[in-house]
């Protein structure tokens, strides 16, 4: 096995694929060496971010440099839930993601497909809520 993941790690340098470049790898051998690795295995780094809220207060989330903006999401409602007290009416987080969304910078954070490092959102940055959507929007009335 050594020696299949030496001619796999030459192709990998060379730039080829291990099973068109060396007749020692059948493709099959290829995959099986190359789900050995685990590479998601590896730990993620954590990023430290504040969001501030629309009253003035702020409260700290983590999550990881590679997440997406729907995990984002996930983790400002689960660190939101952490912090509300006792006694508070449960929030509607449907209605909270149709009124507002989470901002940086310049940016609408609103598109849950695309990654926090696509915005180089960093370590200790800040987000906010910020409106998405009018209060007043009604889709039923015309101009």
């Amino acid at each position: 096995m050594l020696g299949l993941r030496t001619v796999f790690l030459e192709a990998c340098i060379c730039g080829t694929t291990a099973y068109s470049s060396s007749p020692l790898l059948q493709p099959e051998e290829y995959y099986s060496v190359r789900e050995s690795f685990a590479y998601h295995k590896l730990p993620h780094q954590l990023l430290n971010l504040s969001v501030l809220k629309l009253d003035g207060s702020r409260f700290e989330i983590q999550v990881t440099k590679g997440a997406s903006i729907a995990e984002l999401k996930e983790a400002v409602v689960e660190a939101f839930g952490q912090i509300q007290g006792e006694g508070q009416a449960k929030i509607s987080w449907s209605l909270v993601w149709l009124h507002f969304c989470l901002g940086y910078k310049r940016w609408k954070l609103v598109d849950d497909k695309m990654y926090i490092q696509d915005f180089r959102i960093k370590d200790g940055d800040q987000l906010q809520f910020i409106r998405h959507l009018s209060v007043n929007y009604n889709p039923d009335m015309e101009d």
